[in-house]
């Protein structure tokens, strides 16, 4: 049990434990912006009752800190509940974890997100109970965050803030605000599902579909976010089309890890890679068959619009595709929310 109090640390926890703050409105532990508030390394742990913030790494966002968080797991059967979640780089990350439960937590300017992989620069095989949480009643900047898992033909009400997809078939967003939720909509293992006529931006992460296959984004803006989509972990024959992606800090949309087959067109792509300061708006590793066509590149252009990338069993040879029908000037892509 923690009295109220402003606790500066970076807690490792490695045993099991139940950390129960007094009140999570007075009970803060914050991190200070040197590393993960707390990280649990341990199975069997429960923390409840906190305001969890400062879960970063610096002030800056890059490859290299993205994955840090207020509330970091590398150990399954933990439970999240009952806390304040607030201005971290990521609110809740779970590398290959599982059996975790969420709830009733109040996130801001933060989110959830599980992952494969945070630094490792290479592919890692797909396993689908590493997203299989439990996860019910928390909030994202006082919009509702939707996690469904193995279910179809669901219509994301207008109150989403976070959307978590598992497993799913023909999930709807339609006029959404995802905003400064870190990835806002994240899609594992499902098909046919569209977002579209959606704002998704100030986010710390993106939209990222792992091992998914014809869905459609499109007619949505992009913007302000660490990237706009990554398209990933084997995910095919999908379609990002009428979008809009600007001053994201890194790329508009990658495309990496086997994921083939993918159609970018008709999109907008201006002034991303603000981190950088490149000229580089997209880019895939070891993807093929790809077709990127019609998008307007930040100026007009006559000739065809090379598409960096690399390829190989160590993602190390250079590699292009193109555009060979860039715009000269943006589609003028109707409102969004």
């Amino acid at each position: 049990f923690v009295y109220n109090g402003t606790y500066y640390e970076n807690l490792l926890i490695d045993k099991p434990i139940k950390l129960i703050g007094e009140d999570k409105e007075g009970t803060t532990v914050d991190g200070k912006k040197q590393g993960n508030t707390v990280c649990v390394i341990s199975e069997n742990v429960v923390i409840s009752g906190f305001t969890i913030t400062n879960g970063s790494l610096g002030d800056e966002l890059g490859d290299e800190n993205w994955f840090y968080a207020g509330i970091r797991l590398t150990a399954s059967n933990s439970t999240i509940c009952g806390n304040n979640i607030c201005n971290n780089t990521l609110g809740v990350f779970g590398k290959k974890v599982s059996n975790v439960t969420i709830f009733d937590n109040e996130f801001t300017g933060d989110g959830i997100v599980f992952s494969l992989y945070d630094n490792e620069k290479k592919p890692v095989p797909f396993c689908e109970k590493y997203f299989m949480q439990n996860v019910y009643n928390n909030t994202v900047n006082g919009k509702r965050i939707y996690y469904y898992k193995n279910q179809k033909d669901v219509n994301v009400p207008e109150d989403a803030g976070q959307v978590i997809a598992v497993n799913c078939q023909n999930i709807t967003m339609r006029c959404l605000g995802l905003l400064n939720a870190d990835y806002g909509c994240v899609l594992v293992n499902c098909s046919d599902c569209v977002v579209e006529y959606s704002n998704i931006s100030w986010g710390d992460g993106m939209v990222w579909l792992i091992h998914s296959k014809n869905n459609r984004i499109q007619h949505n803006q992009f913007l302000h976010n660490f990237e706009g989509i990554c398209i990933d972990c084997k995910s095919t024959k999908n379609v990002v089309q009428y979008n809009t992606f600007s001053n994201n800090k890194r790329l508009g949309v990658i495309v990496e890890y086997q994921s083939n087959y993918n159609r970018i067109y008709k999109n907008n792509f201006i002034e991303n890679n603000q981190k950088d300061n490149s000229k580089v708006q997209v880019y895939f590793i070891n993807s093929y068959f790809n077709e990127w066509d019609q998008n307007y590149w930040g100026k007009p252009r006559v000739f065809p619009k090379i598409i960096f990338g690399k390829i190989g069993l160590f993602g190390n040879i250079p590699w292009f595709n193109f555009d060979l029908h860039p715009l000269s000037e943006p589609y003028r892509l109707g409102s969004v929310l």
